[in-house]
């Protein structure tokens, strides 16, 4: 099988089954709830009898944000502009590459000065989000396995449930897989930023220092396809034994190399082009009170949807990919 014609059988295997990445959708918004709506109650106490409670529904009042957020401590105050937008994209890429997702578990000695740190609340929710997620894959991947289209919830509940121990196991040798590269890049990031001050021209700095960022985030990218691929591998063959499956992924990645990583590149693009696209339609909307904000929520509850849809497609495809080529 080609990549592209696995990236289209991906895509298709979510389009017969639009109900799942709804389904997910939920369950996004339901644990992001569990902050988002405390934090509804701490802006209405923030603006409350101020000029700037109309303001903000017209636009975004900087100085007001910057007065309220100079006085607060814990999880409020990570709430910042840059969660608007398209910001989101560039801050959890930031985050991933200062070893900050998950839980803070990898962040290196290069940014133990940094003044940014994620609370301790925060990155908790995004650890049990984590544990959700290790939970659902099982479902997830036993309903993409069918070559039918739909599926029921008890089906879903009963794949997730049956096999959960195995996933979490295997999310945490991943984990361990994860703090390795992390391990490994301390020392040759603080190489290359050597050489990046030792260099006599800008230009090459600068490629020493994003050259580091790309390698990281290349490793990483490797990491996450031997994850996928053992998963899918867990649940294809009901594989007992999350380290072994995690053999099974890396010896059939190595094999196919060219085509595992270039189909997890052309789903990635495809993701990077939906934010893309809708970081250019959001631009162009302005918000001029609550009903167009009501539209731009929706609007980016469609984004969410479209990532969804497009990190199930890669699962998809990577079924395809290890049923047609061989082992």
């Amino acid at each position: 099988m080609s990549v592209p014609g696995a990236v289209l059988e991906g895509v298709r295997a979510v389009g017969r089954r639009p109900a799942l990445p709804a389904l997910l959708l939920v369950v996004n918004l339901l644990t992001a709830s569990l902050l988002a709506l405390p934090l509804v109650g701490v802006l209405e106490a923030g603006l409350k009898n101020t000029d700037s409670a109309g303001q903000m529904l017209y636009g975004f009042d900087y100085a007001w944000w910057t007065a309220w957020h100079t006085g607060r401590t814990g999880w409020t105050k990570s709430f910042q502009p840059d969660l608007f937008g398209a910001g989101f994209a560039f801050k959890d890429l930031d985050l991933l590459l200062r070893g900050s997702l998950p839980g803070g578990l990898f962040e290196s000695a290069l940014d133990a000065a940094s003044e940014y740190r994620v609370d301790a609340l925060i990155l908790g929710l995004g650890i049990a989000y984590l544990l959700v997620q290790a939970f659902l894959t099982g479902g997830v991947l036993g309903v993409l396995r069918g070559r039918q289209g739909g599926f029921s919830l008890r089906g879903l509940l009963h794949g997730s449930g049956f096999y959960f121990g195995r996933l979490a196991r295997l999310t945490a040798l991943v984990l361990i897989l994860d703090g390795v590269v992390f391990w490994l890049n301390t020392p040759f990031a603080a190489w290359m930023e050597r050489l990046a001050r030792e260099s006599v021209s800008e230009s090459t700095a600068l490629a020493w220092l994003f050259g580091r960022h790309l390698l990281l985030l290349l490793a990483l990218l490797l990491v996450h396809m031997l994850s996928c691929y053992a998963k899918v591998i867990v649940v294809l063959e009901d594989r007992a034994s999350p380290l072994l499956a995690l053999v099974s992924a890396t010896g059939f990645c190595l094999r196919h190399l060219g085509k595992a990583f270039g189909h997890l590149l052309l789903v990635a693009l495809l993701a990077v082009a939906l934010v893309a696209g809708w970081s250019v339609l959001d631009g162009a909307f302005e918000t001029t009170g609550y009903k167009t904000q009501l539209v731009g929520l929706a609007l980016s509850q469609v984004l969410v949807f479209g990532l969804i849809a497009v990190r199930l497609s890669l699962y998809a495809g990577q079924i395809s990919l290890y049923r047609g080529l061989p082992r």
